[in-house]
């Protein structure tokens, strides 16, 4: 383990330190800051119970299918504009708009338009998703050599052939970069429209997990389901992503 890793460790250890030091030396109500081993133990419970992991199952199945459909169109959006300039100027010019913009600020009209429910959340997700992901492909896809593109020309590939063996390698640093972006935008965004919208199908999903802790004064379970959800943030952005980079951007010397 790196010195960076032991530092991280180190820091974690001390904020829950911390933690117990303001409650004990304060006197803090376990309603307003519980103990960490009460909710250490509300969570064990919650995921015994198997209904905060039924409830994490669909938040990341909802998810799946946002972010994967916002990732086909921002693909084909970034081949269309691979061959003609005038939409990729137009995709320039919306990124610019829409990229900065919080999925969640679209609400009032998502529900205008889409009323409250399953497609409203997967609408927010596909925003938060499409255009990191578009930004980061268009730029990768611009930035591959001229020099590659006269090879692939003199060997006279075929658009499929020219896509899977030099576009795609060449661009999977930029796709990897927003993907990262993406998830940490949905994964907020979703939790965030859960708690607005509530129980999106069946018995809701971890955004709704946590506004219904609320609503029953269940402090424990609030900070046990936020605790899920940073231990869920932080093992598909360190673990998932990490491995992916690892063996194949890092593996090939493609980092940039």
């Amino acid at each position: 383990m790196t010195v960076k890793r032991w530092r991280g460790w180190l820091l974690l250890v001390g904020l829950v330190v911390l933690w117990e030091v303001v409650r004990t030396v304060l006197g803090v109500s376990e309603l307003i800051l519980p103990s960490l081993a009460t909710v250490l133990s509300t969570l064990i419970s919650a995921i015994r119970d198997g209904t905060i992991l039924l409830q994490l199952a669909l938040s990341l199945g909802v998810i799946a299918v946002g972010a994967g459909g916002a990732i086909i169109a921002a693909f084909f959006a970034v081949l269309v504009a691979g061959r003609s300039r005038w939409f990729a100027e137009l995709l320039t010019v919306l990124g610019a708009l829409l990229h900065p913009l919080p999925g969640i600020a679209l609400l009032p009209v998502i529900i205008l338009w889409l009323g409250v429910g399953t497609e409203a959340v997967l609408a927010v997700i596909f925003h938060s998703v499409f255009w990191p992901v578009l930004t980061n492909l268009h730029a990768g896809y611009r930035a591959i050599p001229d020099t590659w593109r006269m090879v692939a020309a003199n060997y006279r590939m075929s658009s499929v052939g020219y896509l899977v063996s030099i576009a795609l390698p060449a661009t999977l640093p930029y796709m990897l970069a927003g993907l990262r972006i993406a998830w940490a935008r949905s994964w907020r965004a979703l939790i965030s429209a859960e708690m607005v919208f509530g129980a999106i199908a069946g018995s809701g999903g971890i955004g709704w997990y946590l506004f219904s802790r609320r609503v029953f004064m269940d402090s424990a379970g609030l900070f046990a389901g936020i605790l899920l959800v940073m231990i869920v943030g932080s093992v598909v952005e360190r673990v998932l992503f990490g491995v992916i980079e690892e063996r194949t951007v890092e593996r090939w010397g493609m980092s940039r």
